[in-house]
């Protein structure tokens, strides 16, 4: 179980979409890991407390998470009071620091 803590799972493709006359697509697929390996943990808690403001898609992209992953994190970092909310009215989650 330790092993799969400390590994980041993310598979990268390529598929051809073939079509009968023309030119073939490309289309990449990216299949990131569900779970947050501790180090990327501690790395994405101190990267926000470093930030002005926090989206969920924004820790995805750059520590190759999925969005769902990423959103509980910060669910989970609001309920400790690491971050909070800027617009609960929003529809898009805004995550800002407390200070």
């Amino acid at each position: 179980m330790s092993d799969k803590e400390d590994k980041l799972l993310v598979r990268r493709d390529t598929l051809n979409l073939r079509r009968k006359y023309g030119r073939t697509q490309r289309v990449n697929v990216i299949e990131r890991d569900a779970f947050i390996p501790r180090g990327i943990e501690e790395d994405i808690k101190n990267d926000i407390l470093n930030r002005k403001a926090i989206l969920a898609s924004d820790i995805a992209v750059k520590y190759d998470i999925r969005v769902s992953t990423a959103k509980n994190l910060l669910d989970k970092y609001e309920e400790e009071g690491l971050v909070e909310i800027l617009d609960p009215t929003l529809k898009l989650k805004i995550y800002v620091p407390t200070s």
